[in-house]
């Protein structure tokens, strides 16, 4: 049986992270059918093993002489503290007990990791890119890292991938959610918010491209609707205040909530909206519509791929179209389930499979151009 260990030092500690959570399902799911061992951050079940690093002590993190320093040149300080200590201890556990695969998760710092052992012994590497189009100069730098194989999440990001590298074998594998897990059937969040209720989740940063105030000011045109905001983030009071403004405390909530809470946080709402300009992988869409809720996002060609007919793409940039939208949306009869039946096209189990399928050329043909993973029953 084949050896694969995927890679990510934050799977068990960051649950906000999709990247992480997604290592964690994929690695549950691909151990049905290979040796599976996930490198992580914390014990995510009997195929992780640990590898200890400054990510799962957050005081360590915060008080450390390392984070002062790390805080000036980066952006996620804490991620980059993440990678660079627990850059060693994972290269030193795969040449002492090697693979006949490596699946880094966690971008650039995982994909060095395999760079360096693949020098060594000569493992091939399928690479997962989670970084969307808005971060081109990213992507370029992972490309110049030649894995032997490459995940994109969408098709558009295949293609721009391609025109960088045409000899770079890609393949389109989006992200997967469990419709057994989310489902408009069960339990919902009690919030006391009027209804209907609008449910956005997004970091609460003004610096990331979620563009949180426009969704805020739409959901305030319509004089019966609330909004729900799921989120952290260092501008918590700004938006907090923003809201109370101009909703008024019966009409805006900001909470946060466990990973395994959002099935009951989706049911608790009637559309789910989101103004940023780009998701990487738009996992939240997935989920939302999977528990039966309609999408409103921003017009760009990975939302329309993945929100399909279960939802609507528009201009978000205008407050008074973007609160149109939302309340057609909200009056409209969605025909036979539409949000949820659109989520399905991206179920683990056709996930998985082509994961497998993935794993196993890349295995057995390293270093050779093959042609690319048909998608098969997923739309393109």
């Amino acid at each position: 049986m084949s050896r694969i260990v995927l890679i990510h030092p934050q799977a068990g500690i960051n649950w906000k992270s999709n990247s992480a959570v997604f290592a964690v399902e994929l690695a549950r799911r691909l151990d049905n059918y290979f040796a599976v061992e996930l490198l992580s951050g914390a014990d995510c079940g009997s195929f992780s093993r640990p590898i200890h690093s400054l990510a799962g002590n957050d005081s360590a993190v915060e008080n450390s002489l390392a984070m002062n320093i790390v805080h000036r040149w980066f952006r996620t300080p804490k991620l980059a503290l993440s990678q660079m200590t627990s850059f060693l201890p994972c290269i030193t556990h795969l040449l002492r007990h090697p693979a006949d695969l490596i699946l880094p998760q966690n971008g650039y710092g995982g994909l060095l990791v395999a760079c360096c052992v693949r020098a060594i012994k000569q493992t091939p590497i399928l690479f997962t890119e989670h970084h969307s189009l808005s971060n081109r100069v990213k992507l370029e730098r992972n490309l110049r890292l030649k894995p032997d194989r490459l995940i994109a999440l969408n098709i558009p990001l295949a293609e721009y991938l391609r025109s960088l590298s045409p000899k770079q074998i890609i393949d389109t594998i989006p992200l997967g959610i469990d419709p057994k897990e989310f489902t408009s059937e069960g339990k919902a969040i009690a919030t006391g918010l009027t209804k209907p209720c609008v449910v956005a989740v997004a970091g609460l940063n003004r610096q990331n491209n979620q563009r949180l105030e426009l969704t805020i000011e739409a959901v305030a045109r319509l004089p019966n609707a609330s909004l729900l905001v799921c989120g952290e983030g260092v501008d918590r009071d700004y938006y907090q205040n923003l809201g109370d403004r101009l909703l008024g405390k019966q009409r805006f909530q900001i909470r946060s909530f466990a990973y395994p809470q959002m099935p009951l946080v989706y049911r608790s709402g009637n559309i789910f909206a989101s103004a940023a300009i780009q998701e990487s992988c738009g996992l939240k869409y997935l989920e939302a519509m999977s528990c039966g809720l309609p999408v409103v996002a921003s017009d760009h060609p990975v939302h329309r791929y993945l929100i399909g007919n279960g939802g609507i793409t528009c201009d978000v940039s205008d407050p008074d179209f973007y609160a149109e939208v939302l309340r057609s949306a909200i009056e409209k009869q969605w025909y036979q389930g539409q949000p949820r039946q659109n989520a399905l096209r991206f179920c683990w189990q056709g996930i998985t499979l082509l994961y497998y399928q993935a794993i196993l050329k890349t295995i057995r043909t390293s270093g050779e151009q093959l042609t690319p993973v048909n998608c098969g029953s997923i739309n393109q």
